[in-house]
């Protein structure tokens, strides 16, 4: 089998610091190898997942196989390939090596898309979630609202009101997508005039409409 090759200009200096912090744990070689092909699974995958993937996969060798920042790679990829079950299978490995929260958002996902929406509930009962970037946390929430709405829970969406940064009016996107749950899950409950007023403050802090919120006021 041909190996995979990584396009001659990356160099695998283009990783944060803190990801070459972690691959200085591995011989000289083997860290550039597997640093020019992370590199290259970022690069692609959002145009080309599968061969992002490939990427991830080829880093994914020897002691590198025991960091938590390739096993996540593979992970991540994995996810926007749309393979869910090697997707959630890296990410736990990865959450166990690293013992981080990061990433919850994306397993409660894979859980939900694998038709397990009570495991994808479960996440958000994990320990250390206040660790959690804010944006990512509130990516998690999303998850575990449509997972309850899954079990029919039809209401779960209100729920995303009680986190702290729902009524900030700094622009957001996440915080934008949380209104505009909570706007769709009042206008699916038949609460329109509701609905209307938090489609309105969805837009406030979305102003390029990347919620889609203009279409539901215009309605």
């Amino acid at each position: 089998m041909d190996e995979l090759k990584v396009p001659d200009e990356i160099t695998g200096k283009e990783l944060a610091p803190e990801i070459k912090a972690e691959l200085r744990t591995l011989p000289e070689g083997l860290a550039l190898f597997v640093s020019r092909h992370l590199v290259a699974a970022g690069e692609y995958v959002d145009s080309d997942p599968e061969l992002a993937l490939k990427h991830a996969k080829e880093a994914n060798v020897a002691a590198a196989s025991r960091l938590a920042i390739v096993r996540e790679a593979v992970g991540v990829t994995a996810y926007h390939a749309g393979d869910f079950k090697l997707a959630l299978s890296e990410l736990r490995t990865a959450r166990r090596i690293s013992g981080r929260p990061d990433s919850l958002a994306m397993i409660a996902d894979c859980e939900r898309a694998l038709g397990r929406p009570e495991k994808s509930v479960e996440c958000g009962n994990e320990k250390d979630l206040h660790k959690m970037d804010r944006a990512d946390y509130h990516e998690l929430m999303l998850v575990i609202a449509g997972a309850r709405q899954d079990l029919g829970q039809v209401d779960a969406g209100l729920a995303l009101a009680k986190i702290p940064e729902f009524n900030t009016g700094k622009p957001a996107e996440s915080v934008a997508r949380l209104r505009f749950v909570y706007a769709k899950t009042l206008k699916d409950l038949g609460r329109e005039e509701e609905s209307q007023t938090w489609f309105q403050k969805t837009f406030e802090i979305d102003p390029d409409d990347l919620t889609g919120a203009s279409e539901f006021l215009a309605k």
